[in-house]
């Protein structure tokens, strides 16, 4: 495929995303986790359990669980509130809201052991606005990272108590980045960069369920790379100073690994706990790659940080319409001090979760609610010290709701 005409379907792809995914977000480092209202009520602790059709995301093998056609969809609201107090007084605020769907259909299509699917959601993205009359302003005015999994889906129960699952990714990712560069005698002019890839990983999961109280789910979801094809250049006064050139962003995205445990009591309380390990390390820098010397080679330092994040759920069947859901989350920081930057502010951060289900034999419909609080994060030694010196912190809210179609 010529480039021209890659970049006119990939563009067209990310186009008619764009008007359904509105913005983006940020969760831990670059990721959004929350992508169904039934994991969320409980702090998305449900790989052992994922008993819905989003189990594509959290973990294909459990699509094993369902019978007939089931089509969720469902939208998540999200409202940040980023905070800055700098050592040399200055205080920053950003709160720019996120709207992300999700989307998932699963049949078994009439066969007993095997079941078919596809996901659209958004794993991974930014969506930031700091002004361009900011103190931030010479590293970012305003940033998007946009990255649509579509995952058509697999899974096979070998018996009544193991399954596989096996998703494959397709990423359709757009990224842009403003900010302003200096032009010599005190004038500014604004660096402005977009471009859109595609590409693609796996996500195999297994579920076997030990005895009617205990199951073990687990996940792997691969690594991929986005080298963002588009154009950058420098405005001044609504004239083009340099450019627009053939640019070239590249941008690694983790693999990770989760495990999960649900345990029983009674047929009516579930309890999950999750640990998943994200490699953040992955993320070196974003460097770009140009036909224009003066954009040729620049990049944006990150060597982030692996960690974990741990999860805690509950869930609670009241009777067989209604269902309550509570719980926990501890997501470890990945952005290094030496390399901070208002990009992603992140630091460690705790979500507390609460939701509630409605089901019947045609459909469902769940709804949960979090707050997700991040350490404050003291910076100083940066590459982008002095001008990020000070203290970070974030309160978040979200609101997300599911509906179900049992075919």
């Amino acid at each position: 495929m010529s480039k021209s005409l890659r970049r006119c379907v990939v563009g067209s792809i990310v186009l008619a995303a764009s008007s359904v995914f509105a913005n983006r977000a940020i969760a831990g480092g670059i990721e959004v986790p929350m992508q169904g209202a039934k994991a969320a009520g409980q702090a998305d602790a449900f790989t052992a359990q994922a008993d819905d059709p989003s189990a594509i995301f959290y973990n294909p093998a459990g699509l094993t669980q369902l019978k007939g056609t089931q089509i969720s969809a469902g939208l998540y609201f999200l409202q940040p509130a980023y905070h800055f107090e700098g050592d040399d007084g200055r205080d920053e605020r950003m709160e720019l809201p996120t709207y992300l769907p999700h989307f998932y259909a699963v049949s078994d299509f009439g066969l007993d052991k095997w079941r078919f699917g596809i996901g659209i959601n958004n794993p991974f993205g930014i969506n930031e606005d700091f002004g361009d009359g900011g103190s931030f302003r010479s590293i970012v005015d305003d940033a998007q990272l946009m990255c649509i999994n579509i995952a058509p889906t697999v899974a096979y129960q070998v018996n009544p108590n193991f399954s596989l699952g096996l998703a494959f990714n397709t990423y359709v990712g757009s990224a842009l980045l403003t900010r302003h560069v200096p032009l010599g005698g005190g004038a500014e002019g604004e660096f402005h960069f977009r471009g859109e890839d595609v590409s693609f990983g796996v996500t195999p999961g297994v579920l076997w369920k030990i005895d009617e109280r205990n199951t073990i789910g687990a996940y792997y979801r691969s690594p991929f790379s986005l080298n963002f094809d588009g154009d950058a250049k420098v405005d001044f006064a609504g004239t083009n100073v340099v450019g627009p050139s053939d640019t070239k962003a590249n941008l690694h995205f983790p693999q990770s690994v989760g495990v999960g445990y649900a345990f029983r009591p009674t047929p009516d309380l579930k309890l999950e706990a999750d640990v998943i390990w994200t490699d953040w390390h992955a993320v070196k820098n974003l460097m770009f790659d140009s036909s224009n010397p003066a954009f040729n080679g620049q990049k944006i330092p990150a060597n982030w940080d692996s960690g974990f994040t741990y999860r805690l759920g509950v869930e609670y069947l009241l009777d067989k319409h209604w269902a309550l859901r509570t719980g926990y989350a501890y997501g470890q920081n990945a952005v290094p001090n030496s390399t901070f930057n208002p990009l992603v502010p992140d630091s460690n951060y705790h979500l507390g979760a609460v939701g509630i289900g409605y089901s019947t034999e045609r459909w469902s419909f769940d709804v949960a609610a979090n707050l997700i609080y991040r350490e404050t994060h003291h910076v100083e030694g940066s590459v982008n010290s002095p001008l990020v010196d000070g203290d970070w912190g974030n309160l978040m809210y979200g609101v997300m709701a599911t509906l179900t179609f049992k075919l």
